[in-house]
């Protein structure tokens, strides 16, 4: 089934036509939840084949009648999110909240959540929407949660084995960056951007931080409000990219039309990191 036309690029309906949603326990079925914007995707557990996403603006998963009745797994990622990654070895039990404001100075209320990155011996550790995890869980009560930060520092260690990448996420007034060279995270931070410039400024001060240089680094881009501008932008400085995070190559996706699958890459990617 086709997409239908995108309104801004926040809608979008596309499902493969051997998709059930009445199917029992064959799917997994991953969630991104954001203000004004929600998303779904599912996986076929046994082959990993993209087979269904669907997304739109509100406070409700879209195309309702089509989410899976009872997927085997339920993963989500709620927005907005505040995170920290910290080594297991020196982090103690009660010292979370203490290592988040290391790092972020005043947090917000909300569940403290933590993670383990086992690719990099690591706990992230985060708070994130508590009300958007509450209305999921009323329907998927074993639903696992997933930091964005995590997903993405797996994303940017899976694609950079041989060479430096960077992993761009773009949100609404928000850039999450994932470094790392020949599988080793260089660096997982967070910046707030609100113009192309502010993207373009952020990705080119990380990679100088790390001693990389836009023309040797691979910059694999994606988010759900990634701009043709600011792409655009990132390629007059970037010799490698940007590279769609998600793009025509990624074998789940073999057969599915998706327009844009780098948008959603961080919604596409959590069966991977809940598998």
């Amino acid at each position: 089934m086709p997409a239908p036309e995108q309104a801004n690029g926040m809608i979008t309906e596309t499902f493969r036509k051997e998709y059930d949603p009445a199917r029992d326990h064959a799917w997994h079925l991953s969630c991104w939840l954001a203000p004004n914007l929600q998303a779904w995707c599912v996986h076929e557990r046994s082959s990993g084949r993209l087979m269904a996403l669907a997304s739109g603006t509100g406070d409700e998963l879209p195309a309702r009648p089509m989410v899976p009745e009872r997927p085997a797994s339920v993963s989500f990622t709620a927005m907005p999110e505040v995170g920290a990654l910290v080594p297991e070895s020196t982090l103690e039990p009660g010292s979370e909240m203490h290592y988040l404001k290391l790092v972020h100075g005043s947090v917000p209320t909300g569940l403290l959540r933590d993670e383990p990155i086992g690719m990099i011996g690591a706990q992230c550790i985060y708070l994130h929407d508590e009300a958007a995890e509450r209305n999921l869980l009323q329907r998927f009560p074993n639903a696992r949660p997933l930091p964005l930060q995590g997903t993405l520092v797996h994303h940017a260690l899976t694609h950079g084995p041989a060479g430096a990448v960077a992993v761009l996420h773009r949100s609404s007034t928000r850039l999450d960056i994932a470094i790392a060279d020949k599988g080793k995270l260089l660096l997982s931070n967070t910046f707030h951007a609100t113009v192309a410039e502010d993207v373009l400024y952020y990705t080119l001060f990380c990679l100088e931080q790390c001693g990389l240089s836009a023309d040797k680094a691979a910059i694999r881009a994606g988010g759900t409000h990634l701009t043709a501008g600011e792409e655009h932008l990132l390629s007059l400085y970037a010799a490698k990219g940007p590279i769609p995070s998600t793009g025509a190559g990624y074998a789940a996706l073999e057969g599915l039309e998706l327009a844009n699958a780098h948008h959603w890459t961080a919604l596409i990617e959590q069966f991977t990191c809940a598998s």
